[in-house]
């Protein structure tokens, strides 16, 4: 199989990237190894800011994205909801049991009566608005008669969002979208504001979007209220458990910390089995 071809059983990418007039949504994750959950938990740590540490991990995770390397200009140059997507589908590779998904356990408080209560979720079930016509550039008419065309967000941007005195972050951000920057009638801070408002909403009409809000209705008092569901969980993934499945096997076999890391994840969880079928901790 080509290193580059798309596989057929992934859910694309809503956005994509448009590059050489032409836009790929395919991308694949490498195998699971000790080496990559590693990596990923290291990149998240190493990073400035979220949208760094997104960045930097999924430069990591990913084997394939739109048909080409995941260098790390590529996966910056990805739409917010494609970031999103595939840190959700992160998450769903991180799971200790990637063959048989189950739906995650997330935590809420009722806001009428107090009760704390769990509530299972599956992630893959949750809807994607895919982008509209035209993406990723929106146009938009001003009131002197110009048409002008204006980009959705990329990672990059949001990188450099975060770095600007918050009275310039408007505008510095329509400049940034803009095909034409020098062509914006931007002056006293109310006209910034509602070149803002429209190219803000001429970017949602086209923008891919994932579901980042479910109800969840109270056991106790049956109140139903909005829970809000985080895009970047894979981000807090931690080693602990992988280093002491290392410690374990290290015990057991003498293999090195390096072939133990090696091993891609359903080999290393065999073994594990296998040794506390040994032990007679399981059937």
């Amino acid at each position: 199989m080509n290193a580059l071809a798309a596989p057929t059983d992934l859910p694309p990418l809503p956005g994509g990237l448009v590059e050489h007039g032409q836009r790929r949504r395919d991308w694949a994750f490498h195998p699971l190894t000790g080496v990559l959950e590693l990596a990923l938990a290291e990149a998240a740590d190493d990073a400035q800011d979220t949208p760094g540490a997104v960045t930097a991990v999924l430069s990591q995770a990913l084997a394939r994205l739109a048909g080409e390397p995941p260098r790390p200009h590529r996966v910056a140059a990805l739409c917010l909801a494609d970031r999103q997507f595939l840190m959700r589908q992160l998450a769903q590779h991180l799971d200790e049991d990637p063959g048989a998904p189950t739906p995650q356990w997330l935590s809420s408080r009722c806001p009428a009566c107090g009760a704390h209560f769990d509530f299972a979720l599956d992630l893959a079930a949750l809807p994607v608005t895919e982008a509209g016509p035209g993406y990723p550039w929106a146009e938009l008419a001003g009131e002197d008669g110009v048409t002008r065309r204006f980009r959705l967000p990329v990672g990059a941007d949001l990188s450099e969002l975060a770095r600007q005195p918050d009275d310039t972050v408007e505008a510095w951000l329509l400049q940034r979208l803009a095909e034409s920057p020098d062509t914006l009638p931007l002056g006293e801070p109310a006209q910034i504001g509602a070149w803002a408002a429209r190219v803000e909403a001429a970017l949602d009409a086209i923008a891919p979007a994932l579901v980042l809000q479910v109800q969840a209705a109270c056991p106790e008092c049956g109140t139903a209220h909005a829970v809000d569901l985080d895009p970047y969980g894979a981000l807090r993934h931690r080693p602990d458990t992988l280093l002491l499945q290392v410690h374990r096997l290290a015990w057991h076999y003498h293999w090195s910390e390096a072939e133990i890391l090696a091993l891609p994840r359903p080999r290393r969880l065999r073994y594990l089995q296998l040794i506390d079928q040994a032990r007679g901790l399981s059937a």
